[in-house]
């Protein structure tokens, strides 16, 4: 995944930035935040459960990614688009 100018200079990845590629590459599946804990470390990315729910709450709230209650656990899946989505 491409990273921008300033990424690279400052030597740090933006975590968001990982978890909707891994999100949108895997979109065919919905993930816990647990799940998705770990495998964003599995990928060097550390953090709390609580700093991913707040990256989650962000991109939700912009309409990245859609979450719903299955099995009373809360799931998070990329939301596909289909045509022009202004940013």
């Amino acid at each position: 995944m491409p990273i921008s100018r300033r990424e690279f200079e400052s030597g740090e990845l933006d975590p968001g930035l990982l978890l909707i590629e891994f999100l949108r590459s895997n979109s065919d599946y919905a993930y816990t935040l647990d799940e998705l804990v770990r495998e964003l470390g599995s990928k060097g990315i550390h953090m709390t459960g609580e700093d991913l729910r707040n990256i989650l709450r962000s991109l939700e709230h912009r309409g990245r990614i859609e979450s719903k209650i299955k099995y009373g656990v809360v799931y998070y899946i990329y939301r596909k688009t289909i045509g022009f989505r202004p940013s």
